[in-house]
């Protein structure tokens, strides 16, 4: 498809047009929002459409899950995403940032996950058997499956039941208190504590911070805590409604906490082992990359965090006295 005019969804194709919330898109800004499939919704809503991306008949993706799906739909269906355009949206959010969009929504993305994914799934022994990229299966089959599915979705609860009460469950652990909290306004920082760790959905809904510091305690069980630290779960996107977060160098905290580690199985490390998410900024692994158990108490490691955190606002809060001195008469731009 080298040299001809195509429309990028939700993915960064080369040479072609964006309808893209992932950083580094060139999506036109009129039509810029935080999901991909909301971005598709304001071009399709668009009074002239045709003036963003003439000439074009292609549609394309690198990639598949709930977002690239709903856009890819709707940019073939306009006519029946415009009435769905809520019910479309709140199942992308659920999917790219774990959040409890609605209860249809999560429920909506954890059908689509699960019929892309789970060996339970009625498309699993045709996938395993089909011989090309499985994107392009997995479009080929869901897509007709739309918007259907929206209405079927209890057809298939024994595809995402499970896994939506366990979200459910850790929502109203929330409430309840059983799930310890701990919020640091002025660092951004959420803790949360628990012997299992929580949903990301009930920890996006229920924290405040723009960074995660979640601990799983299994001192009594196992001898030690999990940790990882992650930025909220739309960090990675470039978005307009909620806020950008600004990655945090992390390679000094965990120096720091690998020297008071001592000799143990695992390590802290900020990205480069196997089935780091997109939102994380630290974590105490195996060579694996799975979860090891750190012998350090939550008071030390939450104390150096705060002391990162603390240092960090410190250097630019310096740097950014030192250049108003330097330019009284200019004001900084914000990069959006």
């Amino acid at each position: 498809m080298k040299g001809v005019p195509k429309i990028s969804v939700d993915g960064l194709v080369p040479q072609s047009h964006h309808l893209s919330h992932w950083k580094g898109n060139q999506t036109p800004p009129p039509l810029k929002a935080d999901t991909s499939t909301e971005i598709v919704l304001r071009y399709l809503a668009h009074p002239n459409p045709k003036q963003f991306f003439p000439q074009v008949s292609i549609i394309t993706n690198n990639h598949f899950d709930t977002d690239g799906l709903l856009s890819v739909w709707a940019l073939l269906n306009p006519k029946k995403a415009e009435p769905m355009a809520g019910r479309l949206i709140a199942a992308a959010e659920a999917g790219d940032f774990a959040s409890f969009s609605s209860e249809e929504g999560v429920q909506m993305n954890l059908l689509i996950e699960a019929l892309a994914g789970s060996k339970e799934s009625p498309l699993y022994s045709q996938r395993e058997a089909y011989t090309g990229p499985k994107e392009t299966f997995l479009y080929k089959m869901i897509l007709p499956m739309l918007p259907d599915l929206f209405r079927r979705k209890d057809e298939y609860r024994g595809l995402w039941r499970e896994s939506y009460d366990s979200i459910v469950q850790s929502m109203e652990l929330f409430e309840k208190g059983t799930i310890g909290v701990e919020e640091h306004e002025p660092e951004g920082l959420s803790v949360i504590i628990d012997e299992q760790r929580p949903a990301r959905q009930a920890i996006d809904h229920h924290c405040q911070g723009n960074l995660f510091l979640v601990i799983e305690d299994r001192e009594r069980e196992e001898g030690g805590f999990g940790y990882e630290l992650e930025y909220r779960y739309y960090a990675w996107a470039d978005t307009v409604t909620r806020p950008p977060i600004q990655p945090i160098p992390m390679e000094r905290l965990a120096e720091h906490l690998n020297r008071h580690e001592g000799l143990r199985v695992g390590k802290w490390m900020t990205g480069g082992y196997p089935g780091q998410s997109m939102t994380s900024a630290l974590k105490y692994v195996d060579d694996e990359g799975h979860r090891a158990l750190s012998r350090l108490s939550p008071d030390q490691v939450l104390r150096l965090v705060l002391e990162h955190l603390q240092s960090r606002e410190s250097d630019s809060g310096d740097s950014t006295n030192e250049s108003t001195n330097e330019s009284p008469s200019e004001s900084p731009s914000e990069s959006h």
